[in-house]
């Protein structure tokens, strides 16, 4: 189910007339239905989450290549770069795609 069906679903059971005989059902259908609801709005925080982590990683990862390219581009040996970002040289060397 979408967030948009349990949304609809809900307000049909909210228009619908509860008597005591159908109370105890409709209780329950809300309670489930609010429980869906519940679930995807918390997958969808997970997701959101989850790809924030994913994009700042990447990010930090690219910075630090375009760093370690700027610092060969002036001048800087592989032995240098590697020692100041506390890499290896082959880490370095990996990064700058030698």
């Amino acid at each position: 189910m979408t967030e948009q069906d349990i949304l609809e679903a809900l307000e049909e059971w909210q228009n619908l007339s509860v008597d005591p005989e159908n109370r105890y059902a409709y209780e329950m259908r809300l309670k489930w239905l609010l429980d869906q609801l519940s679930n995807i709005r918390g997958s969808q925080e997970e997701g959101r989450q989850e790809g924030l982590k994913e994009g700042l990683e990447q990010g930090r990862e690219e910075g630090k290549n375009e760093t370690i390219r700027k610092m060969v581009e002036k001048g800087m040996s592989i032995t240098d770069v590697a020692h100041i970002l506390d890499m290896t040289e082959e880490e370095v060397r990996e990064r700058l795609g030698d």
